[in-house]
């Protein structure tokens, strides 16, 4: 399990310093400005002295000074809050390249995606705009109150009280926010995963005459989240409110003070002048709780993603790199999924078609051999190694799959067809496999190698997608070559496509497939039933006429009657 990166780790608590360093200047300055205000007030009772220019000097100048340390202080804690939230990003997508397949898809898209916005946007407000304010706010109140205690102590007192109960008025109020940040994002993730699922498919809903439920379930969500918005605004609502009762009650009560005990006007108005310095790091304190109550829940989400196990690393007992070359691959009592005690090799550099119905277990055992799942138990070896603990390197290396998500990010078209090449080859290479896989016509639509891919291959047809990743295997040069329905959304030039790559790669290949066209041009077939491996053997001794005769059998079988 991993952890969330510390606030004060890579180097933020310089920031942070820097923040109550600031903090401690804007304290300072505070202080001074309420002295010199007493000072200039003073000034308008004895008129026969000159102009109190140094003390205007002081209220000009602390002022300023305030602004100005005001303006450092929000950029650090902004630095400070994106090098955070920067930080958080990086951990979650590096933990979750390192989860399993079937742990991931589990999650729904929209909700991941919230975790690397609405989340992390949480995250950095309480670091940037929380965390530094209470800073301030907790530097520069009592420095402000011992200024005030420091020119007057009656003016202190009366100042202090009502300050000091707005504070605890603040501090009883802000946790009853937790509840409703808590609704509020339940309700905001699962709209936007509702909504990363229709929204592709949006123009197929018409077709389905889905438009009218969709709005209506559209409609009743977003109502249900206003309502939580609403909820969490008139809670942070009457947290602002507090500071600016507190400053009227606190201004009245030292006029009340100042008028009783006969203190000077002057003292009065310095105390007044504290006062209204201290209410924006009130207003501040606000707006930490209501920033800590969305931290909160979005720590909490953050660190679920953190707790999903990871995949065993790379196995650091290895004394070599496995060698550049077709491995063997063995599969050991392993059940996972649909697979149970599933056990077979696969020697190196054999051409294997694994076949079967829908959901026996076909993909899992390319993803298990793949290393992005854990078998329940088991193992998964290729060569000498445990699939899963192969490095970053060996994995690039050794290993091409061609799966039915297999990604295509938005960018140029050459680093389409060259994403996982261990070694880059030059456009003329990938030109010659890029033409060789039928994709001519891509490279002339789209301009050359340079050509844009837009996000997911938006903008290439579904045989093009699966052309790119065809020639990507071909020219990614791998030693295991795993390829599920490879021939899928391809024309009639599929299977002769899937066979030129197989043929022409040295590599250890398992292809799961329906065409038994593909299956009887390999070297070997496995057949997989309900999870486990019923038969093995050769194309050549009729396996996939067995194959065939079985899945006509089980076809013509009347279904079972109720009792």
């Amino acid at each position: 399990m991993s952890s969330l990166p510390r606030i004060t780790g890579e180097g933020r608590w310089r920031g942070i310093s820097l923040v109550v360093a600031l903090a401690l200047g804007q304290a300072s300055a505070a202080g001074i400005a309420a002295f010199a205000t007493r000072d200039v007030f003073a000034a308008f009772r004895d008129t026969s002295t000159a102009l109190p220019t140094l003390a205007l000097g002081l209220v000009a100048s602390a002022g300023l000074a305030i602004a100005l340390l005001r303006f450092g202080e929000r950029v650090a804690a902004e630095k400070v809050g994106q090098n955070y939230a920067a930080s958080l990003r990086l951990k979650l997508f590096q933990h979750m390249t390192r989860v399993s397949a079937r742990d991931l898809a589990e999650r729904r898209s929209g909700a991941l995606s919230l975790r690397f916005v609405g989340d992390l946007a949480a995250v950095r407000g309480w670091v940037s705009l929380g965390l530094a304010r209470m800073i301030s706010a907790l530097v520069v109140l009592p420095a402000a109150t011992g200024a005030l205690f420091l020119m007057n102590p009656n003016l202190g007192i009366a100042a202090g009280i009502p300050i000091a109960i707005g504070l605890i008025v603040l501090t009883l109020t802000g946790p009853r926010l937790g509840p409703a940040h808590r609704r509020l994002r339940s309700r905001r993730a699962r709209l936007a995963a509702d909504m990363s699922e229709r929204i592709p498919h949006a123009p197929e809903l018409r077709l389905l005459g889905r438009v009218h439920t969709e709005t209506r379930q559209m409609e009743d969500k977003t109502e249900k989240l206003i309502d939580a918005a609403l909820e969490r605004a008139r809670g942070a609502a009457l947290l602002r409110a507090i500071p600016d009762a507190v400053s009227g009650i606190a201004a009245a009560s030292v006029f009340l003070a100042a008028l009783r005990s006969g203190a000077p006007g002057a003292e009065a108005a310095g105390a007044l002048a504290a006062v209204g310095l201290m209410i924006q790091p009130m207003r501040d304190l606000a707006g930490v709780w209501d920033r800590h109550r969305a931290w909160r829940v979005a720590r909490e989400k953050c660190a679920a993603i953190l707790a999903v196990p990871r995949l065993a690393g790379a196995d650091r007992s290895a004394k070599q790199p496995l060698a550049n070359q077709a491995p063997r691959l063995r599969f050991e009592a392993v059940s996972s999924g649909a697979l149970t005690d599933f056990s077979v090799t696969a020697e190196p550099g054999r051409k294997i078609a694994v076949i079967g119905a829908n959901g026996a277990g076909k993909s899992t055992l390319l993803a298990l051999a793949a290393g992005l799942e854990l078998p329940a138990s088991g193992n998964v070896t290729v060569g000498d190694r445990m699939a899963t603990g192969l490095s970053a390197r060996e994995r690039r290396r050794l290993i091409a799959l061609v799966g039915t998500r297999s990604p295509i990010l938005a960018g140029s078209l050459r680093r389409a067809l060259i994403m996982g090449a261990d070694d880059r080859p030059d456009d003329a290479a990938i030109m010659a496999q890029a033409e060789a896989f039928g994709l001519a016509h891509v490279i002339g639509r789209l301009g050359g190698l340079d050509g844009k891919v837009s996000e997911a291959g938006r903008n290439l047809s579904a045989g093009e997608i699966r052309r790119i990743l065809l020639a990507r295997a071909a020219l990614s040069r791998p030693g295991l070559l795993l390829l599920d329905e490879p021939d899928d959304a391809l024309d009639q030039d599929g299977p002769g496509l899937v066979k030129q790559l197989v043929r022409h790669c040295d590599a250890t290949t398992l292809v799961v497939t329906h065409n038994l066209d593909i299956a009887a041009s390999m070297d070997e077939v496995w057949v997989i039933e309900d999870g486990e491996l019923i038969e093995v053997g050769n194309p050549a001794d009729g396996i996939v006429s067995r194959f065939i005769q079985r899945r006509d059998t089980m076809a013509r079988k009347p279904a079972a009657t109720p009792a």
